[in-house]
């Protein structure tokens, strides 16, 4: 079973060949939100509102998952916005480094795909698909269920279609765009997904921080 909300993501973003269904960039802002927004259910971050709406660590022990523990290190030493930290860590091999713990764990395998002979490129296909199954379900019931959902469904849903999964994810479901919007009006304090949100719209995708 997947560890975190961006594992969660990853298993979610690769059709069933492997290949991702997102662009590399939308891709490690999704799983940069993702690891964020655990960190934010587990009770070791939260936002200072006062305080220049910085993350801020709030002590505990650690989480006892490597990636987790040293973004935690991370924020407790430099507080900075969520939007900073989702733009300073994608591209920095996160998303490579959780891929290759679920290939480990047997959620995923990796596929060297040459695309049409000449281009090559690693595709994840996905192994576990009751996880997968369970993820993709509880992002349905992030928009359309008739009670709001408890809070790591709703983070999971406003990831997913923050990061530009609600239509493959959705579609099937009704309008996929009134089903995304109706996830973001649920989510609205949601200020990891707001900041995946950002980070991939086309004037921060540059930015430097």
């Amino acid at each position: 079973m997947p560890e975190t909300l961006a594992d969660e993501l990853l298993l979610l973003a690769h059709d069933i060949r492997g290949k991702c269904r997102i662009d590399p960039t939308a891709m490690d802002c999704g799983v940069v939100g993702g690891l964020l927004s655990e960190l934010a259910l587990t009770g070791r971050v939260t936002v200072d509102e006062g305080g220049g709406s910085v993350l801020v660590a709030v002590g505990g022990p650690p989480t006892g998952d490597s990636v987790l523990d040293e973004l935690l290190d991370a924020i407790a030493a430099e507080p900075r916005t969520p939007l900073v930290w989702v733009t300073r860590l994608r591209g920095t091999g996160l998303t490579e480094r959780l891929l290759t713990r679920m290939v480990d764990a047997g959620q995923v395998e990796i596929d060297h795909h040459r695309n049409y002979g000449l281009f090559a490129e690693t595709w994840y296909p996905v192994r576990d698909i009751v996880s997968l199954w369970e993820a993709h379900q509880r992002v349905v019931d992030a928009a359309t269920a008739s009670v709001t959902p408890d809070r790591r469904t709703l983070a999971l849903g406003a990831l997913a279609a923050a990061a530009g999964l609600a239509k493959v994810l959705l579609a099937t479901s009704g309008d996929w765009r009134v089903l995304g919007t109706r996830i973001r009006e649920r989510s609205a304090g949601d200020w990891a997904a707001g900041a995946v949100r950002r980070a991939v719209l086309p004037e921060h995708r540059n930015a430097t921080v």
